[in-house]
């Protein structure tokens, strides 16, 4: 069997919402680990690989491997444990798995089929289903999660993306993260690193795959999504909580991105 062929299986999984602190600076862990970032951000060392984690990143962390992590802004995470199997279904010892085998971040620039594997890992933990129906479930979608994970990175050892080769890009993409929610001026963060609108376009999309504008739609459109599911919020009261002016302009971008209105979004998938 090529090592590649190699496919993670959940142990466990917890969501954690809004984690204000870690109870532990640093953990070890007998399994493998996956933290999937859903909103807010937290600081990671895993070895050599160290940096901060936000929406759109996983970060994987070997077994019997120190996790130091400390929380940014109030984190809600995906937290599997998991080991490797072969694709006929035999787990492999804990040390086996894909060469190289991930350990760090990696970021997902597809947020929209990222949001849409989050929605129904949120469904399936709401719905109540015995732990050994909702971890075959939480399976299919955990190995979606790893998919886009190896179609970002494969191989592991592809060169660096040019956001971790320029730390402006990175500081530009925390920027946006930081402002999503209100007055964004995009010409102000480009005149802050010295870049025209053009020049911080280019090089925003070279590095994340989309442009700007297109970045902070997806985070603002991602909350959205949660919060037409989890409160009674009106639309023009979340289109003021994600940055909008108004419901109808919050309504036209939503239908427009994600092919649904925002009240048939809330009436079909509310659980």
């Amino acid at each position: 069997m090529q090592r590649w062929e190699a496919v993670p299986s959940p142990v466990s999984h917890v969501f954690w919402r809004q984690k204000r602190a870690f109870q532990l600076a640093e953990d070890t862990y007998a399994d493998w680990v996956l933290f999937a970032v859903t909103e807010g951000r937290f600081r990671y060392g895993i070895g050599a690989a160290r940096g901060e984690a936000g929406f759109g990143d996983l970060v994987f962390c070997p077994p019997q491997t120190t996790f130091h992590r400390e929380v940014i802004d109030p984190v809600s995470f995906h937290f599997y444990t998991f080991r490797w199997s072969s694709l006929d279904g035999r787990v492999l010892n804990e040390t086996s798995g894909p060469e190289p085998a991930p350990c760090g971040k990696i970021s997902i620039r597809d947020h929209n089929r990222l949001s849409s594997t989050y929605f129904y890992l949120q469904q399936r933990l709401a719905d109540g289903l015995p732990k050994e129906r909702a971890l075959a479930l939480l399976r299919h979608l955990f190995t979606d999660l790893w998919l886009l994970g190896r179609l970002e990175s494969e191989p592991f050892v592809r060169p660096a993306r040019s956001d971790q080769a320029d730390p402006d890009l990175a500081e530009a993409a925390q920027w946006i993260q930081r402002n999503a929610f209100g007055p964004v001026r995009m010409k102000e963060l480009g005149a802050a690193k010295g870049w025209s609108a053009v020049q911080l376009t280019r090089r925003f999309a070279a590095a994340y795959g989309q442009t700007p504008m297109d970045y902070l739609t997806s985070l603002r459109l991602n909350k959205a999504k949660t919060l037409l599911l989890e409160t009674d919020m009106t639309l023009d009261e979340i289109a003021g909580e994600c940055g909008y002016e108004n419901g109808f302009y919050l309504s036209r971008m939503f239908s427009k991105k994600l092919r649904i209105s925002p009240s048939a979004y809330r009436r079909m998938h509310r659980v």
